[in-house]
């Protein structure tokens, strides 16, 4: 069994909050064992305390490049893993060795099936499938060591090349796709810099959303109304703080990407004080205008009006 949880919270009255827990439960394949003591409700669905099997990965011992040998360093680079093919001759419970798993598993796709009926699984059965990596051809880019290689050490010192991929390629395309992962890796992580910041951002203005939700009976609605501005403001200058940190850090590197992106920094900054300035012009314009007028004087024997 696998546990899943979702949480709502919700505001109430007085600037509380009342968080619901909903809790889930649904069968798995897993590869670790799932302790169901920790399950809100370990009475109904309980996992076995053991897995019979654990999973093992086999590596041969040299891996041959012509005649020269992968380093461990290489041999880890090696993840293309293709499922492997059941031709009957490979994958036979006559090859299983344990006496009580040779009388209780069947041949199932290709690896074998510990249970009552592989079309419906239950809990507690264990399904083993093999996968291996066939012999092929290979294109790295290392330096030569006698009969291996190693990590080349570029010129500059700043940094190690050890490159490795499946099938032929050239050295201008193990760099370009070496930059495209390098590229990727890193808007992850400022991704990632940029949600912490938000997140950083915004508990400082928390406190804010607190105080007027106690507010009587437009409370709620005054801390709604405070939390989409507060998300708004926040998610941009975070967006800034985020572009100018990149750009600092890129300055050694890219002087001008850096200049480019302090010049979005300044731009994101202008159109914040424009939007606040245009909003005290409209202020201005709609207030009540002052009228210079005269009284008139109405007598009440002759109805006659005097100015």
């Amino acid at each position: 069994w696998e546990e899943n949880k979702s949480t709502h919270t919700t505001k109430t009255e007085g600037g509380g909050t009342r968080t619901e827990t909903t809790y889930s439960y649904g069968q798995t394949w897993s590869e670790h064992l799932i302790n169901s003591g920790s399950f809100d409700d370990s009475s109904s669905y309980q996992n076995p305390s053991s897995m019979p099997y654990s999973s093992q990965e086999f590596a041969a011992d040299p891996i041959a490049l012509g005649s020269y040998t992968l380093s461990n360093d290489l041999v880890n680079k090696i993840n293309w893993y293709s499922d492997l093919n059941n031709d009957g001759s490979l994958i036979s419970v006559d090859n299983i060795s344990d006496e009580y798993a040779q009388q209780n598993m069947v041949v199932y796709d290709n690896g074998f099936y510990m249970g009552d009926n592989p079309g419906s699984p239950d809990v507690g059965d264990t399904k083993i499938k093999f996968r291996y990596i066939p012999e092929g051809t290979v294109s790295l880019i290392a330096a030569q060591t006698g009969s291996t290689f190693s990590s080349y050490a570029t010129k500059r010192g700043r940094g190690s090349i050890l490159l490795l991929r499946s099938g032929y390629h050239s050295a201008d395309d193990l760099f370009t796709l070496a930059e495209r992962d390098n590229a990727i890796v890193t808007w992850l992580v400022r991704l990632v810099g940029f949600v912490v910041m938000y997140m950083g951002l915004k508990m400082v203005s928390q406190p804010l959303e607190v105080v007027l939700d106690r507010i009587p009976f437009v409370g709620r609605f005054a801390g709604d109304l405070m939390g989409g501005a507060t998300s708004i403001v926040t998610c941009i200058v975070a967006a800034a703080l985020s572009i100018s940190t990149i750009a600092i850090a890129w300055f050694a590197y890219r002087p001008l990407l850096t200049f480019f992106l302090l010049g979005i920094v300044g731009g994101l900054v202008y159109l914040m004080r424009r939007n606040v300035e245009s909003k005290r012009y409209g202020e201005a314009d709609h207030e009540i205008p002052v009228v210079n007028a005269i009284p008139i004087y109405k007598d009440g024997h002759s109805g006659a009006d005097y100015v």
